[in-house]
């Protein structure tokens, strides 16, 4: 058995240190918050990093319905189908920059879907 420090977490944190991530994570109940932040969390323990603030997600779709129809939720809720596209957008960015060897691009030219 492995812990989160042993030794099969260092070979693989060692093979992806320094690469970018994004996540989205969708429930239709509770807990989408806490996966994502145990997925984060999990990731930048292995020397990942996030590729900028709406690379992470979590979000609700079709709270509380069946099932069988969460699909058509999440068929309509565009917003989340943007935020998806913006995350994808925040990571590809971020890569880019981090192999031209520039600043974090995260920031430059991205909306937010759901502008507060």
């Amino acid at each position: 058995m492995s812990t989160a420090e042993g030794p099969t977490t260092r070979r693989v944190g060692f093979k992806l240190a320094g690469r970018r991530f994004a996540l989205v994570v969708h429930g239709d109940v509770e807990g989408a918050e806490n996966v994502r932040r145990s997925l984060s969390d999990w990731l930048v323990s292995m020397k990942l990093s996030s590729a900028g603030p709406d690379a992470e997600i979590d979000r609700y779709i079709g709270y509380w319905q069946p099932y069988a129809t969460s699909h058509d939720a999440l068929d309509r809720d565009q917003a989340v189908q943007d935020e998806v596209r913006l995350a994808a957008e925040e990571l590809a960015r971020a890569v880019l920059a981090q192999r031209g060897g520039g600043s974090d691009a995260s920031e430059q030219g991205l909306e937010a879907p759901r502008q507060k």
